[in-house]
C-alpha cells in the first residue's frame, strides 16, 4: 500500500510540474503579470541568455561592472553569452583573455564576434578585414560541434540547443574600419547571412540571432531590399554594438513586428547617459516570447528595467514596449540641472572644461576636449551628456613633458625632459599608464568624473 502510495506520489508531482511547465504569461498595461522583480522573471522564464560587447580587453581583473556582470550570469544560470566584438584593444592590459582561459564556463559558453578591436589587436590595424580571427581561438570555438566556422575564419553559424528550444546564432563580420562600408561590410558577408537564414526550417522552437559590430551603430541599411526583406521574416534579434548606446532601431513599415533591432551598449565603455551594462534575454513561453532588458552593471544589483531599456519580442508576432518600474528621479534625462546666462560655444567649454580637471587634480596643465557646447537658459541634465559623452573619471599623471607631445604631438605645445602633472581622462590615462609604464606614485585616480563638475558648474552660473 505504502509503496502504491508513494508511486501516487510520484505520478502526482510529474501531472503537476507539466501543468507548470505549460503555464504561458499574461501581458497588461505594459507589464508582465506576477513580474515585480526580477528574480520573479527568472522563476518564470524557461530560460535565459547574456549579450556583451565593447569591453576592450577589460574583465573581473579590471572592472567592477564587468565582475558584477559575470556574477550575475552565474547567479542568474544564463546558458550562453554572445559577444559583439571590440573585446580585446591593442596596446591595453586585455585581461579578458586570461579570463577567457580561467573560466571554464565562459570558455565553453562564450559565443565572440570579430570586430575592429580584434583586427587591431592581431593583425596591422582596425580595417585589416577578418584578421581579428584569433579571438575565435582564445575559446577554441573551432572545436565545439553545434558550430560552423567559415573558410574566411571570422564569420560563423551556431546551433545552440537549450532544453526544446533552438537558438540560430550567426555571426558576420562588419569593422568600424574602413570607413567604405562596402568593403567593411562585404557583400559575400550579406550573401553568407541570406543563405544561412534561408537554410533553417524555422519551426515553434526556433529563435533565429543575426549578429554584426557595424560602423554606425546599425547594419540593417546595408542590405539589399530583398536581403532586408528575407532578415525580417526570419530573424527574431537582430544586433549591433560599436556606438557604445543602448537604444532599439525601429524599422519603417515594422514599428511593432519584425525582428527587434538593438544596439547592445557597452559592459565598460558606455557613451552618453547610457549605463554600464550588458543584455540579459528571458525566454518565456506561451506565447514564446524573448523579454529583452539592459541591466544596469553599475548598480548594486540586477534590476528590472523601464521602458527606455526594456522590450519584449513575441517570436513569430509583435514587439511590445514594457515598463517595468518607473523612471528613478537619477534616471532622468530631462530634469534641468540649472540655468546659463549665455551661450557658451564648443572652444568656450573646452576652457572650462580645462579649468575643471585642473581645478579638482591641482595639476599644471590639462588635456581635455568637449564634443559641444551649451546653450543659453535652463540646462537638462541629457544636453551635459553632449558635452562630455564618456563622464570619464579624471586622472592625475606625472609625465616628461617630452613624453607628452611624442604621444599626443601638436596637441599638446611643451617639450623636453622636466616633468610636470596633467589632467588627463582615465581612457588616455589608462593607455598612457600601461604604455610608458607609469609607476604608482606618479599616478593619481581622483575618483571625480566629468559629468557632476559640470552639473557644480553650471549650478555656479548666474
Amino acid at each position: 500500500m505504502k509503496k502504491n502510495f508513494k508511486a501516487f506520489l510520484v505520478i502526482l508531482a510529474i501531472i503537476f510540474f507539466a501543468v507548470g511547465c505549460t503555464k504561458g504569461y499574461k501581458f497588461k498595461d505594459s507589464k508582465i503579470e506576477g513580474v515585480a522583480t526580477i528574480l520573479n522573471l527568472d522563476r518564470i522564464s524557461v530560460f535565459s541568455f547574456a549579450i556583451m560587447s565593447d569591453n576592450k580587453g577589460d574583465s573581473p581583473k579590471s572592472s567592477k561592472q564587468f565582475e558584477s556582470m559575470v556574477k550575475w550570469i552565474k547567479e542568474s544560470e544564463d546558458r550562453f553569452v554572445i559577444g559583439l566584438g571590440d573585446h580585446v584593444k591593442r596596446g591595453w592590459e586585455n585581461s579578458f583573455l586570461n579570463f577567457l582561459k580561467e573560466n571554464r564556463w565562459w570558455h565553453e559558453n562564450f559565443y565572440p564576434n570579430v570586430a575592429d578591436g580584434e583586427n587591431e589587436f592581431y593583425g596591422e590595424s582596425q580595417g585589416d578585414w577578418g584578421t581579428g580571427a584569433p579571438i575565435l581561438d582564445e575559446v577554441t570555438l573551432s572545436k565545439r560541434s553545434n558550430v560552423k566556422i567559415r573558410d574566411n575564419g571570422c564569420e560563423y553559424y551556431a546551433i545552440i540547443p537549450v532544453k526544446s528550444y533552438t537558438i540560430h546564432l550567426i555571426q558576420l563580420h562588419y569593422s568600424d574600419e574602413p570607413k567604405e562600408d562596402s568593403i567593411a561590410f562585404r557583400e559575400d558577408s550579406k550573401r553568407y547571412l541570406i543563405s544561412v537564414l534561408r537554410s533553417i526550417n524555422k519551426g515553434p522552437g526556433d529563435i533565429i540571432i543575426a549578429c554584426a559590430h557595424s560602423r554606425n551603430g546599425f547594419w540593417i541599411d546595408q542590405l539589399s531590399d530583398e536581403q532586408e526583406k528575407v532578415v525580417m521574416d526570419k530573424c527574431d534579434l537582430v544586433l549591433s554594438a560599436t556606438t557604445h548606446f543602448f537604444e532599439r532601431k525601429v524599422i519603417d513599415g515594422y514599428e511593432d513586428r519584425g525582428p527587434l533591432f538593438i544596439n547592445t551598449g557597452s559592459i565598460t565603455y558606455p557613451y552618453s547617459y547610457c549605463p554600464y551594462g550588458y543584455v540579459q534575454v528571458h525566454v518565456l513561453r506561451k506565447p514564446l516570447s524573448l523579454v529583452v532588458q539592459y541591466i544596469n552593471a553599475g548598480l548594486p544589483s540586477r534590476k528590472l528595467q523601464h521602458s527606455e531599456y526594456a522590450f519584449v519580442k513575441v517570436v513569430g508576432d509583435r514587439i511590445r514596449e514594457t515598463d517595468f518600474r518607473k523612471v528613478r528621479v537619477e534616471e532622468d534625462m530631462d530634469r534641468v540641472v540649472g540655468s546659463l546666462s549665455k551661450d557658451y560655444s564648443k572652444d568656450e567649454m573646452d576652457s572650462v572644461a580645462r579649468v575643471l580637471y585642473i581645478n579638482s587634480t591641482n595639476a599644471e596643465g590639462a588635456l581635455v576636449s568637449t564634443k559641444s557646447g551649451l546653450g543659453k537658459g535652463d540646462v537638462i541634465y541629457r544636453e551635459l551628456w553632449d558635452v562630455f559623452p564618456y563622464n570619464n573619471e579624471i586622472y592625475s599623471l606625472v609625465l616628461k613633458a617630452d613624453e607628452i607631445q611624442r604621444i599626443f604631438g601638436d596637441d599638446v605645445k611643451v617639450g623636453g625632459t622636466e616633468e610636470m602633472e596633467l589632467a588627463i581622462n582615465n581612457y588616455y590615462g589608462d593607455y598612457l599608464i600601461e604604455e610608458l609604464k607609469l609607476t604608482e606614485e606618479k599616478v593619481v585616480k581622483t575618483g571625480k568624473r566629468e559629468i557632476p563638475l559640470l552639473i557644480e558648474w553650471v549650478k555656479k552660473q548666474k
